[in-house]
């Protein structure tokens, strides 16, 4: 008989986790054996990825910023959030075990007790230990702690998803940032050279040997550059503003501690090589925290499922009650109870089976949230990977524009001097050079922030600053 029982309560608990089991159903996308290989020298992605660029600046700025940005901040709170909640889960699947103790003084009405000489009051004193459980015969409290789990895998994905992102955007920062300062560099020479031109045509206005429509153009060009160094001035000082923000400097600090841009030339372009479809699947926490959520809606259908069997609970209880203090913990004393329940749900309007089909149709849109989040890797790695080379000869045709232009302009200016252009031709050819100027630093930045999302779209390495994961896949 005893082998019996024992042999019963082994088959519910299996059959219990067979009817709570939900396979995650994770699309298998068809992949590439390898993205299009890359022309010409190229460099390893380094540990941590933002060193590539050799530039202790950046390095430091880097740090800073994980150390004190709030976003990084709110994504450790959630991991902790996540953490709790995945043991107030685990509790569950506990006995609940409890003790209490009273004391109460009562006294019985005289058309109750109606014995003479009796005392019509008493005093009662009660110690008690309880304890109930409930059986997880068809894996309710497993599955949904394995879900709890997974949402907590997911979060610590996000915290390494979000430190990630921060770098990228601390590197784009810094990059803009010193672009903006040499744009600003250029145009501040661009109109000293706008005013020394306007003081000669002066001159010659007042001598007479130039006309006022001359010096009016003359004036104006001086003024447009002006304006345009104003702007510079302008995009510099809100760069400089978010990039404190990023950070996570004070609002005091963005006063007293105003960043400013170290180098005055941005930095040499790497090129990254082409990586495997695996190692974006396996480095990428994007992804990693888009499975493991869809994971847990898996397990929630298994809770939503052993919702419709019966629950089976036990409740025990084991105290003294005695009406002396003195005698409480006596043998005469003891009181004990047992309870064994059983709950089968009938009837309650298809809220079971609707809760069924609501945590399958989370197991639905995961899917398609993890498919989109494959898709959008590969797009990201394919537009910055191919971008590389594109990227290049955008740079290399605006290197080739200033060396032109500037060579206009030195044989604009010496036909200028020999009367044979008129002031309004040197004018064309000064803006073309300005604006070429402009356009190369920026087409030299985009390279660099190219290489910085070709870094993070194949899940650059945080080195140190990754924390390990507490919840295993």
């Amino acid at each position: 008989m005893r082998n019996f029982l024992i042999l019963a309560v082994v088959s519910s608990v299996l059959s219990g986790c067979i009817v709570s089991r939900v396979d995650p159903e994770k699309p298998e996308l068809p992949l590439p054996a390898a993205f299009p290989a890359q022309h010409g020298e190229t460099v390893q992605l380094p540990d941590p990825w933002w060193t590539i660029f050799n530039d202790e600046t950046l390095n430091s700025l880097v740090i800073e910023a994980l150390d004190h940005n709030t976003d990084v901040a709110v994504a450790a709170a959630r991991v902790a959030q996540s953490r709790a909640i995945l043991g107030i889960t685990n509790g569950d699947r506990w006995p609940t075990i409890g003790v209490e103790g009273d004391v109460s003084r009562s006294k019985d009405s005289a058309y109750v007790n109606t014995t003479p000489g009796i005392n019509r009051h008493r005093t009662i004193y009660t110690v008690q230990g309880a304890a109930s459980f409930e059986l997880d015969l068809w894996g309710k409290y497993l599955r949904a702690s394995q879900s709890a789990r997974e949402q907590l895998l997911n979060s610590e994905y996000g915290r390494e998803a979000t430190k990630l992102s921060l770098t990228g955007d601390v590197a784009r920062s810094y990059f803009s940032l010193i672009a903006s300062a040499q744009q600003l560099a250029s145009g501040r020479d661009t109109l000293a050279t706008r005013q020394e031109s306007l003081r000669i045509e002066k001159i010659r206005f007042d001598a007479g040997e130039s006309d006022e429509f001359t010096f009016k153009r003359a004036e104006a060009d001086a003024a447009a550059t002006r304006q345009s160094v104003h702007q510079l001035e302008l995009d510099l000082l809100k760069r400089t503003n978010a990039f404190g923000v990023l950070l996570g400097r004070s609002p005091q600090d963005l006063v007293d501690r105003a960043i400013t841009a170290q180098r005055t030339e941005l930095p040499a372009v790497v090129t990254l090589p082409a990586a495997l479809p695996s190692s974006v699947l396996e480095r990428r926490p994007d992804i990693g925290a888009a499975e493991a959520a869809l994971n847990s809606s898996a397990y929630d259908i298994g809770v939503a499922r052993a919702q419709m069997f019966p629950s089976i609970s036990l409740t025990g209880a084991f105290g003294s009650v005695s009406p002396d203090l003195d005698k409480l913990f006596t043998n005469p004393a003891e009181a004990w109870s047992a309870t064994g329940g059983i709950f089968q749900p009938l009837f309650q309007g298809g809220q079971l089976r609707s809760n069924v089909k609501r945590a399958e149709a989370v197991r639905e849109e995961r899917k398609a949230q993890y498919a989109r989040t494959v898709q959008n890797a590969f797009r990201e790695v394919l537009d910055s990977l191919q971008g590389q080379a594109l990227i290049a000869g955008v740079s290399q045709a605006n290197a080739d524009e200033v060396a032109a232009l500037t060579r206009a302009t030195e044989l604009a200016e010496l036909r200028y001097d020999q009367g044979d252009i008129a002031y309004i031709d040197i004018l064309d050819v000064r803006r073309g050079l300005f604006q070429a100027q402009i356009d190369l630093v920026a087409a030299q930045r985009d390279a660099l922030l190219n290489t910085v999302d070709l870094a993070l779209a194949v899940g650059g390495s945080l080195g140190e600053r990754a924390e390990p994961l507490s919840a295993s896949r």
